[in-house]
């Protein structure tokens, strides 16, 4: 008797890949606070999938410093340490000054053009309020100068390190800390356009310097209901 085949169970939930999406996006956007612990239960729960999959996920998080999984006691947004804050910055000053000058060597006109429009939209963000978009395009702009460098492994280390940054603000940042103006970023855009590496560095080096400043090394934690953090994405 021939075998019947083997029964392929539909899934209801998203896929790994939006789910990463939607977990990496709401703990850059700071909509999840680092130290938060991330119940695999809740989460398969929110999202519709079983808790293999959110495991899964949760580990890719991992291996891009979002996350950090403790056996035994489970995986929590990672919770950068005042050093690992210092180092990032550190890393961030010497890996971006590589990337202005590969951009200054290799973008054309049109994709300096793109870059500014980046601008132009961090600009909009700013007036309207937008924090949650003015924080994703200020790190859009980090990200659209690593492709210039034409070096996958050199854009990989920026989004980590962006996103690391991401991390620390949430940490660190000041309650009084006054967000870095889009203008900075024009300024460095205005140089490139020229081609002037080395103003387009001193423009990165204050920018960067800038963020720095807005960090102090106290600590907090919150509690997060995961399902008003993805109910919009449920609603999908």
């Amino acid at each position: 008797m021939p075998r019947a085949p083997k029964k392929v169970l539909k899934r209801n939930g998203q896929s790994d890949e939006m789910i990463h999406g939607n977990l990496s996006a709401a703990i850059i956007d700071h909509r999840i606070p680092p130290g938060t612990a991330l119940q695999e239960e809740d989460l398969a729960g929110v999202f519709g999938v079983s808790r293999t999959i959110i495991r899964k996920v949760l580990q890719r998080l991992a291996h891009e410093r979002l996350v950090q999984i403790v056996p035994n006691r489970g995986a929590s947004v990672a919770r950068p340490t005042a050093d690992e804050a210092r180092q990032v910055f550190d890393a961030r000053r010497l890996i971006e000054r590589i990337l202005i000058e590969r951009t200054v060597e290799r973008a054309s006109d049109a994709g300096l053009a793109a870059l500014g429009d980046i601008v132009l939209a961090e600009k909009q963000a700013q007036e309207t309020g937008d924090k949650r978009e003015r924080l994703r395009l200020s790190g859009e702009f980090h990200r659209e100068l690593s492709r210039f460098a034409a070096n996958e492994v050199l854009a990989s280390f920026v989004r980590e390190l962006i996103a690391r940054t991401s991390l620390i603000l949430a940490l660190y940042e000041s309650p009084g800390a006054v967000p870095c103006s889009h203008n900075e970023h024009a300024e460095i855009v205005a140089a490139l356009k020229r081609r002037d590496a080395k103003k387009a560095i001193q423009f990165m080096d204050h920018h960067l310097q800038h963020i720095e400043a807005q960090i102090e090394l106290t600590e907090s934690q919150e509690r997060v209901d995961f399902a008003a953090v993805f109910a919009r994405e449920r609603g999908r």
